[in-house]
């Protein structure tokens, strides 16, 4: 048996735990609301099919989110305790509950680290990918919509930010 404790964390960690995990609360608000502000947002909630369920995760912790599109076209948060236990999410097979929600795509965090710095728009989404900062799981095409409308997301909350800004070369051939 191991007498080791857990490493106690710093202050910057449990900021960055409570940071991500009010975001992770607040996106299913987020996306229905900045659906009726953003066409990028709403062309890409569009191309999801109602009850598309989705689920964000940060690997090492218990932040874990998940939403699904209601018919309205708004997003929900999908409670933990009726998430389907019987397949691996983004797998794509039905789950034999029937009214669990089986998770059409994951979007899986390595760290608590690159989410924050992705949730705090120090990092886009794109460099993060570059970065392997996050892994998938589910279809390609629906990935890509979820890609598309976090990115607009995102850059509407951080377009201050460095990472989102227009680089000059970008601006001055427009």
């Amino acid at each position: 048996m191991s007498d080791q404790t857990p490493p106690r964390r710093t202050a910057a960690q449990r900021f960055q735990t409570l940071y991500v995990r009010t975001l992770l609360r607040l996106l299913p608000h987020l996306l229905s609301l900045f659906r009726h502000t953003s066409p990028r947002i709403r062309a890409e909630v569009d191309y999801l099919a109602p009850g598309y369920t989705f689920m964000l995760s940060v690997r090492g912790t218990n932040l874990t989110c998940v939403c699904a599109r209601t018919a309205q076209g708004s997003f929900k948060r999908v409670p933990p305790r009726d998430v389907a236990r019987d397949v691996e999410p983004g797998s794509g097979l039905d789950s034999a509950d029937k009214n669990a929600a089986t998770v059409d795509y994951v979007i899986d965090f390595r760290s608590l680290a690159y989410a924050f710095l992705c949730f705090s728009g120090g990092m886009t989404l794109q460099d993060a990918l570059a970065q392997r900062a996050f892994s998938t799981r589910g279809p390609n095409n629906t990935g890509v919509a979820l890609t598309y409308m976090f990115t607009a997301l995102l850059k509407m909350f951080f377009g201050w930010r460095k990472a989102y800004r227009p680089s000059p070369s970008t601006t001055a051939t427009s």
